[in-house]
């Protein structure tokens, strides 16, 4: 079984020692290197620490720990030990798989060992990891940099009326850090659509008075969780997400007079004023989603048929020249190169 340790507690951080001590020892052995820092750990040493604990129980007793440190979406393996008794037995990719499944929204998760530990590099390997670099860490002693990024899923769920009361209250949240800079703020996308299956993202547009201000906030952006990507591929634009692998928002900032703000505005008219057309992308969405449940990429370039019409049948809708009622095209920001919306 395996469970969250509290290892500022002096019997966790004991047991904690118990089993990465003959672990590392083993491990010296094997790379031929005993000054391994860890092996001079104590039990204080543990509980001073700002990682984040995990172990694996066999009959209550402790046989396996990972550690990690989290800053963002950016997570990092401090440590993955097994008692030897419990060696070939899958209790470090159990370990390892448990950090991955419980951060789920990490963007990169990074590992570091010792290139003459085979078992761990098999380890990293077959859970997805891929090797980044080998640097020198003593004389004789060179490491494994390993990266995982992790795919993001696919999923279209069911409308949901939250999703309105989310945006009220993250756009609060947004005035308090944009303050006077900001015109008005906007509810887009799918999750702006009554009754539109969608990805639970909630997309927002913000008109500012100066595009070229939006920078300054970047830290109190990333105070309440946001990551800024700058113009993402939209020239006059400042897009931010927030959630990393598990995107909660997208928020997309543009100055007053931007051509992109009525083309946005308007698409998500049209399909308000049209459920017909709305249940159409509706169905395309989740039969995509179904098709590529782990690649957003390809789901988007499922719809690139839709991002052609879209344009000119929402313009000749409010033109009135033309009640366009198929053939409607949704932009999608999940391709960070289109500038487009959650739809």
């Amino acid at each position: 079984m395996i469970e969250s340790l509290q290892h500022k507690k002096d019997n966790t951080a004991r047991e904690i020692i118990a089993v990465q001590q003959p672990a590392y020892i083993k491990e010296a052995e094997l790379i031929g290197f005993d000054g391994i820092p860890a092996l001079q750990e104590k039990t204080k040493d543990i509980q001073a620490s700002h990682e984040q604990f995990a172990g694996y129980r066999k009959d209550g007793k402790l046989i396996g720990v990972i550690s990690y440190e989290k800053n963002m979406h950016h997570l990092t393996i401090c440590r993955l030990v097994v008692h030897p008794g419990g060696f070939r037995k899958g209790i470090g990719r159990a370990l390892l798989q448990f950090v991955i499944d419980q951060n789920k929204d990490a963007e990169k998760i990074e590992v570091v060992t010792a290139e003459k530990n085979t078992p761990a590099m098999s380890l990293y390997t077959q859970a997805g990891f891929q090797k980044a670099e080998t640097v020198e860490a003593a004389e004789g002693l060179l490491l494994s940099v390993f990266y995982l990024y992790p795919k993001r899923k696919v999923e279209v769920v069911p409308y949901n009326e939250k999703w309105a009361e989310l945006f009220s209250e993250e756009k609060e949240r947004l005035k308090l850090v944009f303050g006077p800079e900001i015109i008005a703020v906007h509810h887009i996308g799918s999750t702006s659509i009554p009754n539109m299956a969608a990805k639970p993202i909630i997309d927002i547009l913000i008109e500012v008075r100066r595009i070229e201000a939006v920078s300054q906030y970047d830290t109190q952006m990333k105070a309440i969780g946001y990551t800024p990507k700058g113009e993402n591929g939209a020239a006059g634009r400042r897009y931010f997400q927030k959630g990393g692998n598990k995107r909660t928002h997208h928020l997309h900032m543009y100055e007053k007079g931007n051509p992109a703000i009525e083309r946005h505005l308007l698409l998500r008219d049209y399909l308000r004023a049209h459920p017909a057309i709305a249940n159409e992308y509706v169905n395309l969405k989740k039969r995509l989603a179904a098709q590529h449940p782990d690649s957003i990429n390809q789901y988007i370039q499922g719809k690139d048929d839709w991002i052609k019409a879209a344009e000119e049948n929402a313009k000749r809708w409010k033109e009135g020249g033309n009640n366009a009622d198929r053939n409607v095209v949704c932009y999608n920001s999940e391709n960070d190169g289109n500038g487009g919306l959650t739809l």
